[in-house]
């Protein structure tokens, strides 16, 4: 069991490294320090429909990670999006991800799906199945009271719908979604829990940017560390490090001043 155990938390750790190296611009994220296989994350939306919006969201991995169940992401809950149940807030992973192929995908992958699905829902959608599409644009919630059932395997049907068939209504949906869901909101919603899970954001810096480019820089400080002539050496050299050149002449080759 601790054989498996350190295993796990070794398979773990090298995935924070992958997400260190390839995370998408704007997406921070680090595993629970109460639970490794929960990972808490922050998703800066720069442009689209949730443009402006800061999110808060997490990522579960199954307790036999990994193996062919996939991770499980949230949003917070009442999120308005095609692949987001509205009421748990889970964002649905299978229009990527058939299963998870251990050694192929990583949690990086889906950091950068989730970053899609934000800045470009519409494309998204538009890359489901033919069928589907067609059954979109014959269908309006609007004009028809009966559920619209072609719908089904979006995680929110009338979002797809809207999307597709009524996009001022779906924008308005999606604004609301930033002004009361963001972290930056000053709604008791901006605060909510996602799927149960405690998030503690009391961050200030988010009206300036400052934390994001806090964030940024430990990032890339952490993948790519400082040269050697950036740390602080003691004693002398005698070796220019940027021109591997010798500073003073050998003694004896000097000109002369007569």
């Amino acid at each position: 069991m601790c054989d498996v155990m350190s295993t796990q938390g070794y398979l773990v750790l090298a995935e924070l490294n992958l997400v260190k190296s390839h995370h998408p611009p704007g997406v921070f994220i680090i595993p629970d320090r109460r639970d490794p296989l929960v990972w808490l994350g922050i998703i800066s939306v720069r442009s689209g429909y949730y443009h402006g919006g800061i999110f808060h969201f997490q990522l579960r991995l199954p307790t036999d990670f990994p193996s062919k169940i996939l991770p499980k992401l949230y949003l917070p809950k009442g999120f308005f999006h095609p692949y987001v149940d509205i009421r748990t807030g889970e964002l649905s992973l299978s229009s990527a991800f058939s299963s998870w192929k251990p050694g192929i995908n990583h949690i990086w992958h889906v950091l950068h799906h989730l970053r899609c699905l934000l800045t470009s829902p519409t494309s998204c959608v538009l890359e489901h199945s033919a069928q589907q599409i067609h059954f979109l644009s014959r269908s309006s919630i609007y004009e028809d009271t009966k559920p619209n059932h072609n719908c089904s395997s979006y995680a929110n049907p009338e979002a797809a719908d809207l999307i597709v068939n009524h996009k001022s209504v779906f924008e308005e949906n999606a604004k609301a979604c930033v002004k009361q869901l963001s972290l930056w909101s000053k709604s008791d919603q901006g605060s909510a829990d996602v799927n149960g899970g405690n998030f503690a954001a009391e961050i200030s810096g988010w009206e300036d940017n400052s934390v994001i480019e806090r964030a940024r820089q430990e990032l890339e400080a952490a993948v790519n560390p400082p040269p050697p002539d950036a740390y602080n050496c003691q004693g002398y050299s005698w070796i220019d490090a940027k021109t591997m050149s010798i500073f003073s002449a050998e003694p004896g080759n000097e000109e002369s001043d007569s």
